[in-house]
């Protein structure tokens, strides 16, 4: 039995993993901006954002992956191992977004430390 939420965004076209989708990207990108926002300010390194994010990402993928389990439509058939690859696909891909914050906080610190030896000499 359905809820009425469901019901309500059915009619709309827009299903119940979509919003999930759509909710842990939007929580990837709201840490991102406020990973930048702290590392403007000096309060925080990139490396470190990227670290803590990579440290994330297997819990958010495992509670999406559940979500999407959890929601699976069983009348459809099927074993619900497509809930498991979109666990799977989130979790690497806010991996793959922590390392790019530690790739891109390596360079930045390499570049200040090359640049200030060089005015230096």
């Amino acid at each position: 039995m359905k809820g009425s939420c469901s019901i309500i965004f059915e009619r709309e076209g827009i299903t119940i993993d979509i919003i999930i989708l759509v909710l842990f990207v939007l929580i990837v990108i709201a840490l991102n901006i406020g990973f930048v926002t702290l590392y403007k300010k000096k309060r925080f390194s990139l490396m470190f954002s990227g670290i803590i994010m990579s440290i994330l990402a297997p819990v958010l993928g495992f509670s999406s992956g559940s979500l999407f389990y959890r929601f699976y439509d069983w009348s459809s058939g099927g074993s619900g191992e497509g809930a498991a690859y979109g666990g799977a696909i989130i979790g690497l891909g806010v991996l793959l977004n922590g390392f790019l914050l530690i790739m891109v906080g390596f360079a930045l610190w390499a570049l200040r430390a090359f640049s200030s030896k060089s005015k230096g000499a």
